[in-house]
């Protein structure tokens, strides 16, 4: 067989398994290679259990990205709502209710408004988005006047820390997010509009595709799924913290990419971005192993990002 002919083969191989799920196994294999206690399945369990908090917003940011834009907010959305649902919480659990509710109707008005000023006012979504999350966290730091307050209850702590028949609780509801999302992009009418909003907005309008409404569904849809990661976060950590979503400004952005995910929209999916969520966390895991540099950690992700989009473009041949 010619090269090119197992360059096509190779690329096929990759689309029908998905890129990404080899670059995870890859890694796994050489961490474990370097610290064979990798292989355990507790580390295993542990790697799921952190890739969950990740695996949720970049949930929402898939949505996003699929219309062809990109939601930046989502870090500033993960810090108001663990200052809120604490501050609200107390540590009572009668409040668990009320600090849930307010938590995601303040990201459904968040997505709302992202997705107001960039369908109607025209603003781009990057700028839109990085707007909002310094309005966001400055919101958090006036709230709190820079001194975060209240804890998280006993009770709602469960889902952040809790295991059900061995798996983190925080997993479990991921996996079961990220299963309704699948049958949502790709069984419904919905779905099939979000990829045709993506993929040519023009064309999409003429036929009959509804771009503006869905732009904004969008949006809202990775506002929930923020602010959703961010109550899980706080049921793990049980304090607030005024910096707990800055670790998420473009790691969402990194696992969708990374998943194969164009920035241009119309292409990607949930699974793949499954797998980037956990090559994220694993790659975070193989640097801490090899006792690396922070400065070191950084060049080495980014490089790794940057090298498997584009051995996912070239092998995959989606030239996007």
């Amino acid at each position: 067989m010619s090269a090119a002919g197992s360059l096509e083969a190779l690329g096929r191989a990759l689309r029908a398994l998905g890129a990404v799920w080899i670059a995870v196994t890859l890694l796994y294999i050489v961490s474990g290679l370097v610290s064979p206690s990798m292989f355990q399945l507790g580390q295993v369990v542990n790697i799921l259990q952190v890739a969950a908090f990740l695996g949720v917003v970049a949930l929402g940011q898939v949505i996003v990205i699929l219309t062809g834009g990109i939601d930046l907010s989502q870090a500033g959305t993960i810090t108001l709502t663990n200052i809120v649902a604490t501050s609200v919480m107390m540590g009572q659990p009668e409040n668990i209710a009320a600090a849930l509710l307010i938590c995601l109707a303040l990201a459904v008005a968040v997505g709302l408004l992202n997705g107001i000023l960039v369908v109607v006012i025209g603003i781009t979504p990057l700028v839109t988005t990085l707007g909002m999350n310094s309005i966001l966290f400055g919101a958090a730091l006036v709230y709190t006047g820079g001194a975060p307050r209240g804890e998280a209850a006993e009770a709602f702590e469960v889902i952040g820390t809790g295991r059900f028949f061995g798996i983190p609780a925080p997993t479990l509801i991921w996996l079961a997010l990220a299963a309704a999302l699948f049958v949502l992009t790709r069984r419904t009418v919905f779905g099939r509009w979000l990829y045709a909003t993506g993929a040519n907005p023009v064309a999409a309008r003429l036929m009959g595709v509804p771009v503006e409404r869905m732009t904004v569904a969008a949006f809202v849809l990775s506002g929930v799924m923020a602010a959703i990661g961010g109550l899980l976060l706080t049921a793990y950590v049980g304090s607030p913290s005024l910096g707990i979503g800055n670790q998420f400004l473009l790691t969402s952005v990194a696992a969708v990419v990374v998943g194969g995910a164009a920035l241009t929209g119309g292409l990607g999916g949930i699974l793949p971005t499954v797998g980037g969520a956990i090559f994220i966390t694993e790659l975070n895991s193989f640097t801490n192993i090899v006792q690396v540099t922070t400065g070191t950690q950084f060049v080495l992700q980014g490089a790794i990002i940057i090298l498997s989009v584009i051995a996912y473009r070239r092998l995959s041949g989606t030239g996007r």
